[in-house]
């Protein structure tokens, strides 16, 4: 295994032809000295992984005694069943008879150590193939319990709830969160450090009922689901009880206002994990998708690529090579079910950020994230796989990724082969990455290698080192970061190449410092990226900076205010300047007040400060080259989303380089039941310059029909004046059960540029089916 490893390392850093780089190199010492950096790096990302793939270093765990004795942990012993119990929502006393019993839960939130307001009563067992949680949350006033998610990883935060965290390698960074409010409705995430994919979604099960006594949800688990390590004996754990009407959040192990749930590192123990296992570890999910495409956006062509209808079969497959490392293949790889991205217009210069949604790169994500960037400099970026600059799809051949931990380290591999388009060949893309984890902190390197627009070669390496504490001057989070990237690109000098792409070696760099606790808040942090840097399968909008950046929130929390949970205020900043030091962009926020109640009503005053020098022009915008500084004063009243009309209505008004502006933001929601909801978002911008007055109109309305938990049907429409187009999205979900779905899908486009004229129709139907072995 460390030698197959190896070699896929081994292939990532060749660079091209030798005599190509020479000659590249030869004229630019840079260049030289980037890729001797890049190949440091990349032996070290290669003597991480052998490293870790070494039985010596497989075995090795940090025992979490004397840790748990300084910091307090509560423990439980699982009990163990040879009848699993029957999930329905009605808990049977004798079916939970072997399960360890906890009644004990502790204020976190909002009287933080105090017992809770309403008694909750959990039990927790386990048989050798799932985990098994039931929870009896008793309330005195069960009318008053707020239940109003009704779509699966629907936003249950904003009704009563209960959750639970498990760490199943005991790292003390890592593990899965998992919850449930009172309609059933499930909502999980991957949680890697200080960060969480929402996106992701596990095999679960878990029913509830509610009653005049309060309500009752019981979960099953299987252990096929998560990675764990199968010699470990103790997992970090951890849950917690919501109760929305007052805001409270009481935990059964580290109940403090400045932490999460999802923080593993204060997490309890559970204990008598051993023996579990998850089966042969394999899952085989075939599928189909019938679709028909009608474009008539060119009226003069009417060729076959314009008008079709194709069945589109598909493949994935999933092997857990061990229980904490799992394999992953897909063939013909198709994602038209996948959510449509919410349109935005861009009124800046640089690339807007969106989100990951596909679920065959959600599976495991957080592995590949790399010295906590968010956006700019992220040497990995799963959207250059597979989808092109305006988010439309282009094909995969096949996929193949390895994920998982092993010991201490936690390591990923992704290799995918993009069909042929827009006169770009069949290209072979790779990542690899791995880490090691230091109780909450690690260190780790990456590499990356192909470019999905063009037909040259561009490699990247890199390392980061991120730094964390959670029991920081008493209770409080301090963590930091640093990391270091090298690309190397060779760009295609064929017919057609792109005659502008880089060439030659870029260096990136930064290092961050945060103290993220709820009474203050702050961050420095310093970033640099040259304008070589091109990270062909990362994401980079805005290279040939420097970036100085930080934030400092401080909160108050008046005892004698029953109206007022929080009063914020605070500054923000962010200074970019070229490598000349000539400012390019200042932007300055001071929050003067933000106050929220109880249940998240909010309003917040803030005043604005921008420095703009404009080199280049905008796509949307027609504003002079020049110099800039311009004000502006903002607006937010919200009303809670508990409420059957909630609302929130943004309104700024300032200067906008040598004009002004207005902006209004309208976000309304409508529960007219806990099946039928409806939301719609409308913003205008009204711009003013010397170069002429623009107004721009951007309107998102959702209509949402819930059936039951399992099955949704979703209409989107979404429009804005620039593009002179609307979008329809309706979609249509049936979970049968976790990965055996069926979705009806309808794309409709529209040109509204003289008149509403239908442009693009797309229907499709799919179908997958996991088989689990």
């Amino acid at each position: 295994m460390p030698f197959l490893v190896c070699r896929v390392v081994s292939c990532l850093l060749q660079t091209g032809e030798a005599s190509t780089m020479s000659a590249r190199c030869g004229r630019n010492g840079r260049c030289a000295a980037g890729i001797r950096i890049g190949l440091l790096l990349s032996l070290s990302l290669v003597q991480l992984i052998t490293i870790a793939l070494s039985p010596r270093c497989a075995n090795s765990r940090e025992s979490p005694a004397a840790k748990d004795d300084a910091r307090g942990r509560p423990s439980i012993q699982i009990g163990w069943t040879a009848t699993p119990p029957v999930i329905d929502g009605r808990l049977d006393p004798d079916e939970w008879r072997a399960a360890a019993f906890v009644d004990e839960l502790t204020q976190a939130i909002p009287d933080e150590g105090q017992a809770p307001t309403q008694h909750s009563e959990i039990w927790i067992m386990t048989d050798e193939e799932h985990l098994f949680i039931a929870a009896r949350l008793w309330d005195t006033n069960p009318e008053e319990i707020v239940a109003s998610a009704m779509e699966r990883d629907g936003n249950s935060r904003l009704d009563d709830r209960f959750g639970f965290s498990i760490d199943p390698f005991l790292d003390r960074q890592n593990g899965y969160f998992f919850q449930v409010n009172p309609n059933g409705i499930r909502r999980d995430f991957l949680i890697e450090g200080a960060g969480a994919e929402p996106s992701w979604d596990g095999r679960w099960y878990a029913k509830t009922s509610v009653d005049a006594e309060g309500w009752t949800v019981e979960i099953a688990l299987p252990y096929a689901t998560i990675n764990f390590d199968p010699e470990g004996n103790v997992w970090g754990f951890n849950m917690a009880r919501g109760i929305r009407r007052r805001d409270e959040i009481a935990r059964w192990a580290d109940p403090v206002r400045e932490r999460f749930l999802l923080a593993m590192g204060n997490a309890g123990n559970l204990v008598g994990m051993r023996g579990i296992h998850q089966g042969l570890g394999l899952q085989v999910v075939p599928a189909g998708t019938l679709r028909r495409v009608d474009d008539v956006s060119d009226p003069v062509d009417s060729s076959d690529r314009r008008h079709y209808t194709r069945a589109d079969p598909s493949l994935d497959v999933f092997y857990k090579l061990t229980p904490s490392l799992t394999t992953a293949l897909t063939v013909n790889t198709d994602f038209g079910e996948t959510e449509v991205d919410e349109r935005r217009v861009n009124l800046s210069r640089f690339a807007l950020f969106f989100p990951e949604k596909r679920d065959f790169f959600l599976q495991d994500a957080l592995i590949f994230d790399f010295g906590e960037l968010q956006k700019n400099g992220r040497p990995f970026f799963s959207r250059r796989i597979g989808l092109d600059g305006d988010g439309n799809p282009q094909g995969i051949t096949a996929g193949g990724k390895v994920t998982g931990r092993i010991g201490r380290f936690k390591i990923g591999l992704l290799d995918v082969v993009l069909d042929e388009h827009d006169q770009v060949d069949q290209q072979n893309l790779l990542v690899a990455r791995a880490a090691a984890n230091f109780g909450e902190s690690r260190i780790g390197a990456i590499v990356t290698r192909g470019d999905p627009e063009a037909m040259g070669d561009n490699t990247l390496v890199g390392a980061d080192f991120v730094y964390r504490d959670t029991d920081f001057l008493d209770k409080k989070t301090l963590s930091g970061s640093t990391w270091f990237q090298a690309s190397v690109n060779d760009p295609d000098t064929g017919p057609g190449a792109d005659e502008d792409a880089v060439n030659g070696a870029g260096l990136a760099y930064g290092v961050a410092l945060s103290y993220p606790n709820d009474r203050t808040d702050w961050q420095v942090a310093a970033r640099v990226f040259e304008s070589e840097y091109d990270p062909a399968l990362g994401f980079a909008n805005r290279v040939g900076v420097r970036e100085f950046g930080g934030r400092y929130r401080r909160r108050f929390r008046p005892d004698d205010w029953a109206a007022v949970e929080t009063i914020d205020s605070g500054v923000k900043g962010l200074i970019l300047t070229n490598f000349d030091g000539t400012v390019e962009t200042g932007e300055f926020t001071w929050t003067l007040a933000e106050i929220t109640s109880p249940i998240d009503d909010l309003i917040r005053f803030q005043y604005a400060h921008r420095y703009e020098f404009v080199e280049t022009p905008f796509d949307t915008l027609d504003v002079a080259l020049g110099r800039y500084h311009f004000d502006e004063l903002r607006l937010r009243l919200g009303a809670s989303s508990n409420r059957r009309v909630s609302a929130t209505i943004d309104v700024g008004h300032g200067g906008f380089f040598d004009g002004s502006r207005t902006r209004t933001r309208w976000d309304t929601a409508f529960r007219f039941t806990k099946h039928v909801q409806a939301g719609v978002l409308y913003g205008i911008d009204d711009i003013h310059l010397p170069e002429g007055d623009q107004v721009i109109h951007l309107l998102r309305a959702r209509l949402s029909f819930f059936f039951t938990p399992d099955i949704s049907w979703v209409t989107l429409v979404q429009f804005d004046n620039v593009s002179d187009s609307m979008g329809v999205n309706s979609r249509f979900r049936w979970i049968v059960e976790d990965g055996r779905e069926l979705f009806l899908v309808l794309n409709q486009g529209f040109d509204t540029s003289d008149d509403l004229r239908a442009v693009r129709t797309a229907p499709l139907a799919k179908l997958q089916w996991t088989f689990r072995f």
